[in-house]
């Protein structure tokens, strides 16, 4: 430790007080003054070894009551005396603690099951990794699509441009409209006056088309029988045209244009017509021998005197021929 140093009387009170010499002046270690506003506050750094602190404890914490010096023992632990060893509700016993333990157990079951399904998990989790890794695959191409799209809305609009473009004319054509409709709308509601005028006539017209209609069933029904009468005249007709063409045909072979005398007789010899001749007058009625186109010689007996023979021949042959004053005849 340092000497003290000796000061005078004079000296050493020099040395207390302050300047106004109504204070005295104190240096302390490792103190430090606070000031907030009014209030002094004094920190003090303390020193294990060369400093020490008394401290008092008191029996009332408002400090109204007898203040003890606190007890410790020969190691410094504070010395406690318990008032009370009954534990408080909720306490630690041991029945706590083993319905605790079996709380444990079963969160340990269920940390267990739980890692099971942790297993499960991390596979449904790579599985879902794959997905997504699909997933993406299938964005890139979306992207790709909707990259098309946007061409496809961008050309839209463009048409959408047009449209409206056509969309006002249109509405300049509309506005015509609406003029020449109204201007229908005039003639249709003079149309309706004479429409109501022609109604009362169409009732008249109608009692009178009624008439109608019954006179024109009945000329329906006229008709009809006219019909089949008429089907019956026409076959008729058609029966009365075969008929006279048939009649026509013959009259027509009838009608001979071309003669020869027939010289052949059983007295003499075969005559060659040199033709196919239509038919054989008879002068002198007899037998006649003839040649027919079709089936060779054909004897015809016992003809009449003036009959007419409607055949086609082309020789008259001699042996039994006894008829006379022939004639061979042809268109």
């Amino acid at each position: 430790m340092a000497e003290a140093q000796e000061y005078t009387a004079g000296e050493a009170l020099c040395r207390v007080l302050n300047a106004d010499e109504n204070a005295l002046k104190v240096d302390i270690d490792n103190v430090t003054l606070t000031t907030e506003g009014s209030d002094i506050a004094i920190d003090v750094a303390m020193d294990k070894a060369n400093d020490s602190v008394l401290i008092y404890g008191n029996t009332n914490k408002a400090g109204s009551g007898t203040s003890y010096v606190p007890l410790v023992d020969a190691d410094g632990h504070l010395q406690v005396d318990t008032l009370s060893s009954a534990l408080p509700s909720g306490a630690a016993t041991a029945a706590n603690q083993a319905t605790i333990i079996g709380h444990v157990d079963g969160v340990e079951t269920l940390l267990t099951a739980a890692n099971v399904d942790h297993a499960a998990n991390e596979a449904l989790l790579i599985t879902i990794d794959e997905d997504t890794n699909a997933i993406k695959v299938d964005m890139a191409a979306i992207e790709v699509l909707i990259t098309t799209l946007d061409g496809v809305q961008d050309s839209a609009l463009t048409k959408l441009g047009e449209i409206e473009t056509t969309n006002n004319a249109n509405q300049v054509l509309l506005g015509t409209i609406d003029s020449d409709t109204d201007a229908i709308k005039t003639d249709m509601a003079a149309m309706e006056v004479l429409l109501t005028a022609a109604n009362v006539d169409h009732a008249a017209n109608e009692v009178l088309l009624t008439g109608i209609d019954v006179d024109t069933n009945a000329i329906k029904v006229d008709i009809a029988a006219l019909e089949v009468l008429s089907t019956a005249a026409n076959v008729d007709l058609a029966e009365i045209e075969v008929a006279t063409e048939a009649s026509q045909a013959a009259l027509e072979k009838m009608l001979y244009g071309n003669a020869l005398d027939i010289t052949a007789h059983s007295s003499g010899s075969t005559q060659d017509l040199s033709g196919t001749y239509e038919s054989l007058y008879v002068g002198v009625g007899g037998d006649v021998n003839v040649t027919m186109v079709g089936t060779g010689n054909f004897l015809f007996k016992n003809l009449a005197s003036g009959q007419l023979l409607p055949i086609r021949f082309t020789h008259v042959i001699n042996t039994n021929t006894s008829a006379t004053s022939m004639i061979a005849l042809k268109s």
